[in-house]
């Protein structure tokens, strides 16, 4: 897979787009959760296309709909 044409952000500007704590973030890449990652040395980084498959996942009709990522 390239990433020449991805469109990379850093935490601070990952945790603005999803509305989200850089220290949430960081919690969910600790248990393994969404959205993915990429780690380049001691940086981390977020694909603008991975944020918004994440958001997209978060999507529901109803309080009590649990979306296809069962609560991840």
């Amino acid at each position: 897979m390239s990433h020449a044409h991805s469109i990379l952000l850093n935490e601070q500007t990952a945790s603005e787009v999803v509305g989200l704590k850089v220290a949430t973030l960081r919690k969910r890449r600790w248990q393994g959760l969404p959205p993915k990652f990429l780690k380049v040395g001691s940086k981390v980084f977020y694909k603008q296309e991975d944020l918004q498959k994440f958001l997209e996942n978060c999507e529901r009709l109803s309080t009590s709909d649990k979306g296809s990522n069962h609560g991840k």
